[in-house]
């Protein structure tokens, strides 16, 4: 058993079901033991962190409202007898396949490269290999004859296949590090890969210009490392998809024929969800997303109209910059960000709902957002852990909408307000733990803003002009 430090830290602090107070007195975290499983293959360590609503010192299931994960290392993949085949493997030319007759381990890498042909022999003893396998750069329209291989210790890479059609024949894989598919241009789906139900490898689907569907992925409920889905230009849509409810990080990136992202199932992101830079997408609709372990990030998605995330609970960071024609950003249903709120960029957008949002462990930036009349999104928001800041946000003319808010512990900056003629609307505020800075807002008059500053604590240099 591989132990990681916070492994060992944790265990320190008491073992499993332990409570250890964070972030204050109404504040939990308990560290159960996690069987191996769809989260942690060898088993580890779950960190379950909440609010005890019921101050009974203990952090109940129904007060978690988010988990993460702490794995043990997995065994290598090696050889366990028969015939065994060692060093790197490399198949140029049909007959080379010979060498692997009768072969149940590779110890080392197998290489598919150049081959012309119009597929692979089938290699029915070949189960392991305990380094790579790579097929680049052939003409094979099939990879049935890899089909009884069960384990690959490294990465399983298929590029530049031009003739390629299926991926029959690594869809039998029990482990393996990494799936990449890359650049095959025939491929119009993902067919051959029906068998992955949970897996624990990384995937990643990116550049095969013919790629329309993800087809193939229809039974794919949880995934413990991340699929990347990126370049593939003539992909519709991920209906594919829509039995997903777990995985560590989801990209999106750069699909530009992909106009709605579905994802009816998905209710847990432990890493990042990703969507960015997917010129025909118009919306994005995850309606059983809890909770996101790290950042959910919208960028540069031009035709983005719509988003809907009903149901997300917690997160580390949502930012969403530059997809500029949003004209609604909600997430009613958020009540802690533990570390940034960006909302850059963003020129259409008349409304912002994260009525639920109590409290950002970060920074909370609002830029660029020339048709935001107020901040009615951000009622409840009591406390800001680093820096606030409002930019350039041409339609507004007050604070109104902060009225919850009393400390902002880092620096609070009100600048390049065009339309800004009052700082009123956050009559709880008491203190601002470093700078202040109100200026270039040509039409708050001065005394209005030193007002507002001898109304509060700045525990560091306040400029007004």
């Amino acid at each position: 058993m591989i132990r990681s430090p916070l492994l060992l830290l944790l265990a320190a602090l008491g073992g499993c079901a332990s409570d250890v107070s964070l972030g204050g007195p109404n504040t939990l975290v308990r560290v159960d033991a996690e069987g191996p499983g769809a989260n942690c293959a060898a088993g580890g360590v779950a960190i379950r962190t909440g609010q005890d609503l019921d101050d009974d010192s203990y952090l109940d299931d129904d007060e978690v409202m988010s988990t993460q994960y702490v794995c043990n290392g997995e065994p290598q993949v090696q050889c366990a007898g028969g015939t065994i085949l060692a060093g790197t493997i490399v198949i140029r030319e049909p007959s080379d396949f010979d060498q692997l007759a009768g072969v149940n381990c590779v110890q080392g890498q197998l290489l598919v490269v150049g081959l012309a042909s119009d597929e692979l022999p089938a290699l029915d003893a070949l189960e392991v290999v305990t380094g790579d396998v790579i097929i680049a750069n052939t003409t094979v329209a099939s990879l049935a004859g890899l089909s009884k291989l069960r384990q690959v210790g490294g990465r399983v890479l298929v590029q530049a296949n031009d003739a390629l059609a299926t991926l029959d024949g690594i869809g039998n894989l029990d482990r393996v590090s990494s799936i990449a598919v890359l650049g095959n241009d025939r491929l119009a789906d993902l067919r051959g890969l029906e068998s992955f139900l949970d897996i624990h490898a990384s995937l990643k689907i990116a550049n095969n210009a013919n790629l329309t569907s993800l087809a193939g992925l229809d039974n794919l409920v949880s995934c413990g490392g991340t699929i990347s889905i990126a370049g593939n230009r003539r992909l519709a849509d991920l209906a594919a998809l829509r039995n997903l409810r777990s995985i560590t990080l989801l990209e999106i990136t750069s699909n530009a024929g992909l106009a709605t992202v579905a994802l009816p199932s998905l209710e847990r992101v432990a890493g990042r969800l990703l969507v960015n830079t997917n010129a025909a997408l118009a919306s994005l609709d995850v309606p059983a997303l809890g909770t996101v372990g790290d950042f959910l990030q919208l960028n540069g998605n031009a035709a983005l109209a719509s988003v809907r995330l009903p149901k997300l609970l917690t997160i580390a960071g949502l930012l969403v910059t530059n997809d500029t024609s949003l004209e609604r950003v909600a997430v009613p249903s958020l009540l802690f960000a533990t570390t940034s709120v960006e909302l850059v960029n963003l020129p259409r957008v008349t409304s912002v709902d994260l009525g639920s949002l109590l409290s950002i462990g970060g920074n909370l930036t609002v830029g660029n957002v020339a048709a935001l009349p107020n901040l009615g999104g951000l009622r409840q928001l009591g406390s800001i852990g680093g820096n606030l800041t409002i930019n350039n946000a041409g339609a507004l003319a007050n604070l109104t909408g902060l009225g919850a808010l009393e400390t902002v512990a880092g620096d609070m900056s009100v600048t390049n307000n065009p339309r800004l003629t009052s700082l009123g609307g956050a009559p709880a505020m008491t203190e601002v733990g470093q700078n202040l800075t109100i200026t270039n807002n040509p039409m708050l008059p001065r005394p209005t803003a030193q007002a507002f500053a001898n109304g509060i604590t700045v525990r560091g240099m306040t400029t007004i002009n």
